[in-house]
């Protein structure tokens, strides 16, 4: 189960839907789309990801050396360190101290003292609703480049966990 929270665009005020993901407990890194958003989750897990370059930070954001090894979003934009999630209404970059009001006030730990990161780069990262598909995440999991993949269609995979109860 995926547990799907409400959020607001900076830009041009239309509300979305999100799942807050965090990484350490899902054993994996992550980037976003430069294009459209998309959220890219890399299991450790993934043989594939054993022959990577080391990360300077795990349970985060890849680094650049990770970028070239993951395959093209969806959209044809790139994975890459320093992107961010999108609005689903304007496409403009979301901020992450914008989020801040939001995510803290819908954060079960927030009452006990939990704060946002207020970053796209830290343990936690976002997946938005997708637009196309209401009810899912705008996501992908493990898109590595492998000898298999290189040939094989694209393909779209959702990850449903959840942090509650």
């Amino acid at each position: 189960m995926v547990i799907v929270k409400k959020g607001d665009c900076e830009h041009c005020g239309k509300f979305y839907r999100y799942s807050l993901w965090h990484s350490g407990f899902g054993d994996n890194s992550y980037a976003y789309c430069n294009d459209c958003g998309m959220l890219a989750i890399i299991n450790y897990e993934n043989p594939a990801v054993v022959g990577f370059p080391p990360l300077s930070t795990q349970c985060a954001e890849i680094d650049e050396s990770w970028e070239p090894l993951l395959r093209p979003c969806v959209c044809g934009g790139t994975f890459r360190k320093g992107a961010s999630p999108r609005c689903p209404a304007c496409n403009e970059p979301l901020s992450a101290a914008h989020a801040s009001a939001h995510i803290e006030a819908q954060a079960q730990g927030a009452g006990r003292g939990w704060r946002w990161q207020q970053s796209w780069s830290g343990v936690y990262c976002m997946a938005i609703d997708d637009p196309q598909n209401p009810g899912r995440p705008r996501q992908i999991v493990d898109p590595v480049i492998t000898p298999e993949s290189a040939t094989a269609p694209k393909k779209r995979w959702s990850l449903l966990f959840s942090f509650g109860r």
